[in-house]
Order: C-alpha cells, then structure tokens, then sequence
C-alpha cells in the first residue's frame, strides 16, 4: 500500500500543480488543455501500473462503485489524494507569488456550473473505467492517452463555465488557490461524486450482463 499512496501523491501533485501554473499568467494560456492532455497522460503511464493512477477522489469512488476497489483502501486513497493537492496549493505562491496576488475569481453561473460538473466527470469516470478495467481492453497501451485526452476535451469544452475540475481534489486545490470561490466547493465535490457513482454503478452493471 506504502507504494501506491507514493505513486498517488506524486501524480495527484504534480497534476494539480501543471494546472495551477498553466492557468496563472505568464502560464500556457489557450493552450493550458494541452498542456494539462500531455501531463496528465504521462502521469498515468508513470503511475498506472503502481496505482491504477487515480488522482482524483472521483476516480476512487467509480472504482469502488464498479466492484473493483475494496472498500478499506478507498480512506487511504482519498487521503493521498486531497494532501497532495492542498501541498500543491502551497507551492504554487512559492514560483507566481506576483499573478496570485493579481488574480481574480472566475463568476459561476452555479446551474450551469454544476451541469458541466457533472456531466464532464462522469464522462471523464466512463472513460477510465473502459480504458483502464474494462476486460476487454485490459493490458491496452493507449489508456494514458484516452484519459488525457478526455480530460483536456472537456476543459477546452466547459473550462471557461467552471474551471474544469472533474476531480474533488483539484477543485479543493482551486479553492486554496483561489481560482474559484469557496462557497463553489461543497457543490463541485457533490455532483462529482454523485457522476462517479452513476458512471461506477453502470459499469457495473453492464459487466454483469455482459461478463467477457
């Protein structure tokens, strides 16, 4: 267990961080998706194979919902994941203290907020779960890829609506950060843990039915 919460918060920080920096100025700017598709991508072939490379408290939760997580790692994961995100919220004032400072909060519609929320991480959980437990794509070598790539979608698809989170962990790292208000955090973790059951549950599901 000692190397997979290793492996989770060295991936978990280093994705919060990537965001973090490409989102302040003089950061990636239009570009910040792609930079967010190609680290993240990285992060998971680096940690997959240790940790099934979570990264996101959601991610544990469609795990346990889909019958492949027990249910006395999901507090050890969970754990990993939100420190990692809150040490990488203290060190993003040690590199941009100055476009900190000068930052603004992004105004939330809270509806449509939380629509793309929802939408956009269980999407993100269905992915996952296809690509990295799915039988029939067990042992594949794209896996990285298609996690990267549907995480920078949906960034460039609803970022400017709510920041593009997808990830409780990284929506508490915004909060720190000062990226999007506090009041916002309660709400973004709820309907990401509610998409990452739905999507767990389905999968699950569908499993059942369809066995091979």
């Amino acid at each position: 267990m000692k190397n997979i919460l290793i492996a989770e918060v060295i991936g978990t920080y280093f994705l919060a961080l990537i965001i973090g920096l490409c989102a302040l100025p003089p950061g990636a700017g239009d570009f910040t998706p792609l930079a967010v598709t190609i680290g993240l991508a990285a992060l998971v072939y680096a940690c997959g194979h240790i940790s099934k490379a979570h990264f996101n408290p959601a991610t544990t939760i469609t795990y346990f919902s889909a019958g492949d997580l027990p249910g006395k790692a999901v507090l050890p994961y969970m754990i990993a994941i939100f420190i990692s995100a809150i040490l990488a919220a203290w060190t993003l004032p040690l590199l941009y203290p100055e476009a900190l400072a000068e930052l603004v909060l992004i105004e939330l519609e809270m509806g449509k907020t939380l629509l793309a929320e929802c939408l956009f991480t269980f999407i993100l959980m269905w992915v996952i779960l296809n690509v990295a437990i799915a039988h029939k794509n067990l042992g594949n070598g794209f896996y990285g890829i298609a996690i990267g790539a549907i995480v920078g979608a949906g960034a460039y698809a609803v970022g400017p609506i709510s920041f593009a989170a997808f990830n409780p962990a990284i929506t508490l790292f915004l909060c720190i950060a000062g990226f999007i208000p506090w009041s916002a955090f309660p709400l973004y973790c709820l309907v990401q843990a509610l998409a990452a059951v739905v999507a767990g549950l389905l999968f699950r599901v569908m499993r059942l039915a369809n066995p091979s």
